[in-house]
């Protein structure tokens, strides 16, 4: 439908920065449909965006300006990380950082329910899950450390962490993530 769509208002966006967030319209078919010299970008943000610790993938081809890009980084960096691919990793990053809050949700509900089939109460166990998460992720982007370094980090020999990773490897964890990411990005 972009096409149709953007046929009735191209020449509006001639004069104008066009940020697209459509998937699978990258910087090549933006410029079959819309006016030649047309200033744009593709990008794909994620839903935390709308509490302003998002992701924005910005494709590394586009037609802005130094100062275009440079507005649009000051504008969308403060609501989220901005991060720039080639063409051909649009996709795949999508799919991480756009799918990956669903997944993320998955694993923080199924926390919870644990948490509570265990006796805590579930405002209390959606907010250690949801803290759990966000802390984790900020450790390594704080630290840069690998993810296998901190989960080995909090595995004493023979502790209970250990065997919690031993129990979601024996169900499959890594290979049911992979699996969705697959499945996500070959529909």
């Amino acid at each position: 439908m972009m096409a149709d769509v953007t046929s009735t208002v191209k020449s509006i966006l001639k004069d104008k920065i066009v940020i697209s967030v459509a998937a699978g319209y990258p910087f090549e078919k933006f410029e079959e449909i819309l006016l030649p010299g047309t200033h744009h970008i593709s990008t794909i943000p994620n839903t935390p965006v709308s509490v302003g610790e998002g992701i924005f993938i910005c494709e590394n081809r586009h037609s802005l300006s130094g100062s275009e890009l440079a507005l649009v980084e000051n504008i969308f960096s403060k609501i989220a990380l901005m991060q720039f691919v080639d063409t051909n990793q649009l996709s795949i990053a999508g799919t991480v950082s756009g799918c990956g809050p669903a997944f993320a949700s998955m694993f923080l509900e199924a926390l919870a329910d644990a948490a509570v089939m265990h006796g805590l109460t579930r405002d209390t166990a959606y907010s250690l899950a949801a803290q759990m998460i966000a802390g984790t992720g900020m450790l390594q982007l704080k630290t840069g450390a690998h993810p296998g370094a901190m989960k080995d980090a909090v595995c004493s020999p023979g502790g209970t962490t250990i065997r919690g990773v031993a129990a979601l490897e024996r169900g499959g964890l890594r290979a049911a993530v992979i699996n969705a990411v697959d499945a996500a990005e070959y529909c």
